[in-house]
């Protein structure tokens, strides 16, 4: 096994001949603040291509930069940086004109059918307005397109004058999807296309989008977070947290056998029927890190079950590592607080700060650590006390970090057509290998 590989070993269908590439992609928006805001990391270095055919599908946690993914692959967001390339042209570099023009080929369905489409036109109007836009060849032609486009979607004829508050949500789609294919597109973008329904109209959908692939040789990228959806419909998988890319594969490999930590731990979430099943899964703790300031190694570090400890801490167990990294997390919280929020701490006015001797109390009170580890314990609460957030929060960091919070991890080649982000995948650091066995118990069948 090679210690990394190269968007090109991401797990691809057809190495030779993809639609979609996307090469170290990076979108930030930008702080409002006038003065020292940090950019938010929506998507950040990543890369993957789409074959032909493929529905390729990106699931994560809220907030992770599914969507803005989905859109700065559209280039309906800024690109910061890296390629997007739609058969072998870099749609980044297109002008206006040559942006109106592949975007003939390229289309998006949006999330909520409710607020998607336009309230004050009638569907036939909505479902014409890419033809009227791109001038596609004459008014008859355009309505006898419209009408073909919601016979095929499962619409009625006399649904072309009806404006879109007389529709359920589930028809309201069926129109959305109606408007990304008027224009005869190769590629589409699935943003969460069903999350907003209910579910036995999520079934119906899903096998439009099916039937609608296989008819017109139609590649998706699907954005989800509902992981059945994702097993049911998706040839591939990608993993996102905090704008990175996890984990890529083919999906039932990816779902059976996952290679990363966290998704293991997103599969480990999936509910199951019975009760006894999953009595080992993995409860992530604490809530994903702020984009605008992530962690300096691994994105998913701070709240990894797996992350690799120092030697000399290894005896602790995972009560007293969660604690610690609890704590921590807290007081690097307050380092990055506003300069306002600090100068309230140090003269001792209200402040949003728990007392942090009070914090240490309810994380370690009932705990018992080594005297080496206690002592560094209670030396940062005390300098915490004394407003040395920035001196504590290097002493912890000193006693406490690991290569996952100071070195990125690259993308590591784990075989079987999938790539994986985690410094366990080197030689030195596999074990233990927990998240590695069979996932079988985790998903229904």
């Amino acid at each position: 096994m090679s210690d990394s590989t190269t968007a090109d070993d991401a797990g691809r269908t057809d190495a030779s001949n993809p639609l979609v590439t996307v090469d170290g992609l990076r979108t930030y928006y930008e702080s409002e603040q006038l003065v020292g805001g940090k950019p938010v990391k929506a998507v950040d270095g990543v890369s993957f291509e789409i074959g032909r055919g493929e529905t390729f599908g990106i699931v994560g946690e809220s907030g992770c930069g599914k969507t803005t993914l989905g859109r700065s692959i559209l280039q309906l967001e800024d690109v910061d940086e890296g390629r997007v390339s739609f058969d072998g042209t870099d749609v980044t570099t297109l002008g206006r004109r040559g942006l109106k023009e592949w975007r003939r080929d390229a289309q998006m369905v949006y999330q909520n059918p409710m607020s998607s489409i336009n309230e004050r036109m009638t569907v036939g109007e909505i479902v014409r307005e890419p033809l009227e836009v791109h001038n596609w060849e004459t008014a008859a032609s355009r309505r006898e397109r419209v009408q073909e486009l919601l016979d095929r979607v499962g619409l009625r004829p006399e649904h072309y004058h009806r404006y879109p508050h007389q529709f359920s949500g589930g028809q309201r789609q069926r129109v959305g999807i109606a408007r990304a294919l008027a224009l005869e597109p190769e590629f589409i973008v699935l943003d969460e296309p069903v999350s907003a329904l209910d579910v036995s109209v999520q079934a119906k959908i899903l096998n439009l989008l099916s039937d609608l692939q296989e008819e017109f040789g139609l590649t998706y990228m699907l954005i989800a977070h509902d992981l059945s959806v994702v097993r049911h419909i998706c040839d591939r998988v990608g993993v996102m947290y905090l704008g990175k890319l996890m984990e890529v594969g083919p999906t039932e490999r990816l779902f059976t056998s996952p290679q990363n930590p966290y998704t293991r731990s997103l599969l480990s979430a999936i509910p199951q029927p019975d009760p006894d099943v999953g009595a080992d899964r993995i409860t992530l703790r604490g809530t994903p890190p702020n984009p605008r300031d992530p962690p300096a190694g691994c994105v998913f570090s701070t709240r990894c079950p797996f992350a690799i400890r120092q030697p000399e801490h290894e005896e602790l167990g995972d009560e007293q590592w969660a604690a610690i990294a609890q704590f921590r997390r807290m007081i690097r919280e307050r380092a990055s607080s506003t300069t306002l929020e600090r100068a309230k701490q140090r003269l001792g006015m209200g402040t949003q700060f728990t007392p942090i001797r009070e914090v240490a109390e309810d994380l370690f009170g009932s705990l018992t650590y080594p005297e080496a580890v206690e002592e560094t314990l209670t030396r940062a609460t005390e300098l915490v006390a004394d407003g040395d957030v920035t001196e504590a929060r290097d002493l912890l960091d000193d006693e406490f970090s690991t290569v996952c919070e100071h070195e990125s991890p690259q993308q590591h080649e784990v075989g079987n057509g999938r790539s994986s982000r985690c410094h366990r995948h080197r030689e030195e650091y596999r074990e233990p290998g927990d998240y590695l066995r069979d996932a079988g118990d985790y998903l229904p069948e």
